[in-house]
């Protein structure tokens, strides 16, 4: 026992909003287990999973300053491993989807390095519009788009009407057609 394994969840926020590393180690050592099988059920992978409990409690100790001792930091690291999560799942599906279409569209004698300057730089550009979108219609476009749910199924996920989601989804897909096009090193019109 320790002093630290004494604290509630708010105390151990609260000294770890001040750097102590002791507190950030107990609040680890309290989640981690928790954010593991938490990954688990969605990932069905030891390795991956394990890279989720790194990143969920590395984003924390570098966002230390905005922990509230008022809210519930258990939620709060579920959150920030969701997000984490849906992040790592939408890379996997972006580089399945572009090494599937390598596979079916190009021989191996054909530029192997072109096609991975332009997938990365079309990976690197999605990431960054997708950050730039309202968090609830980013959330709206990757259950529609990365994990195939129907309008209805994502309303009662989310909590939102039918018609809210629909907005959502036409306005992502509006700025993402509007975005793509600004940013694309490959001219459209090379496109076959």
């Amino acid at each position: 026992m320790t002093l630290y394994d004494k604290l509630t969840d708010q105390e151990l926020a609260c000294k770890i909003k001040q750097g102590e590393k002791k507190a950030f180690h107990e609040l680890y050592c309290r989640y981690a287990p928790r954010v593991y099988k938490f990954a688990m059920s969605y990932l069905k992978n030891k390795g991956d999973s394990d890279e989720i409990v790194q990143n969920t409690f590395l984003k924390i100790w570098e966002k230390k300053e905005r922990l509230n001792d008022k809210q519930n930091i258990k939620s709060f690291i579920f959150k920030v491993g969701v997000n984490i999560i849906y992040d790592f799942i939408r890379k996997k599906n972006i580089e399945k989807a572009y090494s599937d279409y390598l596979r079916l569209n190009f021989t191996l004698d054909e530029n192997y390095t072109w096609h991975s300057v332009v997938y990365e730089e079309m990976q690197q550009n999605l990431q960054c519009l997708l950050s730039q979108m309202p968090e609830q219609q980013r959330k709206v476009f990757y259950l529609s788009k990365f994990e195939g749910l129907t309008n209805e199924e994502i309303a009662r996920k989310l909590d939102l009407s039918k018609r809210t989601v629909e907005n959502h989804l036409y306005r992502s897909i509006t700025f993402l057609k509007k975005r793509i096009l600004e940013k694309s090193i490959v001219p459209l019109s090379c496109v076959t």
